[in-house]
Order: structure tokens, then sequence, then C-alpha cells
């Protein structure tokens, strides 16, 4: 909190003191507390970057180590301090700011001069937002004076999501922008997935058939529990995937690192078939999300990304009550959730082999859901910026 304040009364300042009119030809970005380079931002950024010559993208990252990584990846002179009032001003002077949460000034009245536009990071299959329940009177008020007043435009994937997103922005249904997730722009590129493989876990990447992508969401109320049945085995476990000649990776939530000692322990083993992928090893799922052959989750949003690869899922919602009533949900859970949520480890592979190589009975319910949630089933970059582009000449 402390910080946000410091971020208000330095704005403050800093628009007391700008001189001249923000230019339409540069744009920000920032995502998580101004310190994260991830999400539809940092995906957006670099589409400008690399496509767009008129256009002088800036990227907002506090923290002046990763800062400086930045820098030494893609370039100097792109990347921001929003903590001093250099760079207060600089983002003062472009017109343009794409948020994937919150923006990276603090203050009221920014939608008279500046089109700020809140990207998101996600499907609200859960409640998100101002949606959420216990939230304070005051919560409330501070996120509608320095948040909600401000946006041009939040963005989302569908327009059956229009009301839920703007009740939950405290938004009008006209500012919400159905132009779709940059990020989603990775599922559709060509990925030559034994590269990627090889990248990221050397050359004791076992031989394989199919390769599994296990990423539960992390729980409030306990730790995850990732083989949730009573006749799990092991050893059945690890002689099937050679059987298989599948390899199972696991993705822990960041804040959820239980079963990591078990996990590390298979992972270690030369030509396992049980593969930790945390983000010390791939930091944006996103990015290689689209060589995986089958999703497994629960609650997490992934799956809706992974809808438009057109591939099989299965759940693991095994604590759905405490779940669900924990953090709520804006749809019916087995409506929009297609496929197998096995109560048996026996059943749990007898699924995946049927989602993998016999009967798949949920490729009408996928198709289906992934016309509800994914109205944009194309690269969204180019459009995203030319619809900005549109808002600039109209608020001209």
């Amino acid at each position: 909190m402390w910080n946000k304040i410091v971020n208000l009364i330095k704005t403050m300042v800093a628009r007391l003191t700008f001189r001249g009119e923000p230019s339409p030809e540069c744009w920000v970005f920032s995502s998580v507390h101004n310190n994260t380079f991830n999400y539809n931002s940092s995906y957006l950024f670099l589409y400008i970057k690399e496509h767009c010559p008129n256009i002088r993208p800036y990227y907002v990252i506090n923290d002046e180590k990763k800062r400086k990584e930045l820098e030494e990846k893609y370039g100097k002179g792109y990347f921001l301090d929003g903590t001093t009032m250099e760079g207060i001003r600089k983002i003062l002077s472009c017109k343009v700011w794409f948020t994937s949460t919150a923006p990276p000034l603090y203050g009221v009245g920014f939608r008279k001069k500046y089109v700020i536009i809140n990207l998101w990071h996600g499907v609200p299959l859960k409640k998100i937002g101002m949606e959420q329940e216990n939230l304070s009177w005051f919560t409330r008020k501070y996120y509608k004076y320095l948040f909600a007043n401000n946006y041009e435009g939040v963005v989302t994937t569908s327009s059956r999501l229009v009301d839920i997103m703007s009740r939950s922005f405290m938004v009008e249904p006209d500012r919400i922008k159905v132009w779709g997730q940059p990020r989603n722009d990775m599922l559709f590129l060509s990925l030559n997935r034994g590269e990627v493989f090889r990248r990221i876990y050397g050359k004791d990447f076992p031989e394989y058939e199919k390769v599994i992508l296990y990423a539960p969401t992390f729980r409030d109320h306990a730790p995850t529990r990732l083989f949730p049945f009573e006749d799990m085995d092991e050893k059945e476990l690890v002689h099937w995937l050679e059987k298989e000649k599948i390899v199972l990776c696991i993705r822990l939530h960041l804040y959820d690192q239980t079963g990591k000692e078990w996990l590390e322990a298979w992972d270690s083993k030369p030509e396992s078939r049980i593969r930790l992928l945390n983000e010390d090893r791939q930091a944006d799922i996103m990015e290689i999300l689209n060589v995986f052959d089958l999703l497994i989750t629960d609650y997490s949003s992934i799956y809706i990304d992974f809808l438009l690869t057109g591939k099989p899922m299965l759940f693991l919602p095994y604590d759905r009550e405490e779940y669900l009533d924990e953090r709520g949900m804006n749809f019916p859970y087995d409506q929009v959730t297609p496929g197998p949520k096995p109560k048996s480890f026996q059943e749990f592979l007898n699924s995946i082999e049927g989602l993998l190589y016999n009967y798949d009975g949920y490729v009408c319910q996928r198709e289906e859901m992934n016309l509800f949630f994914n109205e944009i089933q194309e690269p969204c970059c180019q459009k995203i910026v030319q619809y900005t582009r549109e808002l600039l000449d109209w608020r001209e």
C-alpha cells in the first residue's frame, strides 16, 4: 500500500510540472506492480517493437536487476523506472497506456488526456475484480476512481463475457473490447517441440510419443494434491508412462510447491518420464503451450487458452466444493469444462488413454466451449494496434 501512495503523490507532482502534450506515437506498457515482464502486456510490447516502426514502445520495470536483464535481451531505451520523476514524466509523455493489471501511474482524470487500455490476463472463469466477495467499500471506491474511471477499454475474448467483465471492472459494457489476448498469438506458431524440450531439459529427455502438461491452480484453503486418488500407485504410474512412451510435465503454481521434493527426485533421474516444468525452466508457459498433446488441470483458465489448439484435456476438481465456495465461479463448472473428471487412479489412466488413442467423446463439447470463450481464433496483435489507432483518431 505504501508504494501505491508514493506512486500517487509523485504522479500528482509530475502532472503539475509536466509540460507539453503526450505523443500518440509513444505507447507504454506495464504489468503486475510495475515489476513483471509478463502477461498480455509483454506480448503486445514485443509485437509493436518488432512490427510497428512508427510507434515507440516503452515498458515499466521498477526493479533495477530485471530492467538491466531486459535491456541486455531487448536493447536499451525501452524500459522505464516508474519510481523516479524522470520515469514518471516519460510515462506521462505517452498518449497510450496498456496494462495487464493496473495502470502504471495512480491518479484521477487520466481518461481526459490518455487512452488507457487494460488487456487483463485471462478469461474470467472464476470471480475476479469487483465481483469477488468480501471487498470493502473503500476498495470499491478506490478502484472506481483510480482505475475504472481511467480505462478507455478493458479487453476480453468473447462478446459473451462482456457483462461479466463490465461488472468485474466497474465500467460500462461499451468500454469492454472483444479484441482477444495478445499472448494467444503464440498458439498459432509452429514450434519444433523436439527443440523445445532439448532447450528446457537437455539431452536426457526420453524418447516419447506423447507429452502431457499437468498445471494445477493455486488453492488458498489447502495444499494441492497432485494425484488425489485413494488407489494412487506411484510405481504403476511410472510403469504406465514407460509403456505408453508418455512424458508427464508438471508445472506447480509459484505459490504452492507441494510435492516438489517428490517431483525433484523423479526429475533428477536420467530419462525420467515425470518432469518438473516450473518457472525456473519455462518462465511463461504460453510460449510453448501448443506443443503438448493433452492438458490436465482443475480450475485454471489455462484450459480456455488450450481450447484454441483443439487438443484434449482432463480435469481433477477433487475439492470443488471447498474451492468454489472460496473463490466463486462465473459459470457452472461441469458445463464449461469439456473433459473427463476421473475419481480413481485407474479411471485417470483409462481417461488419458481414451483421449489420446481411442475414443475422445469430448470433441463437440470442446468446440462449443471454444466458440463460447474464444471468439477471436486468430492472431490478434495487429488488429489491437489498428483498433487502438482508431480510438486515438476518434479521441482527436
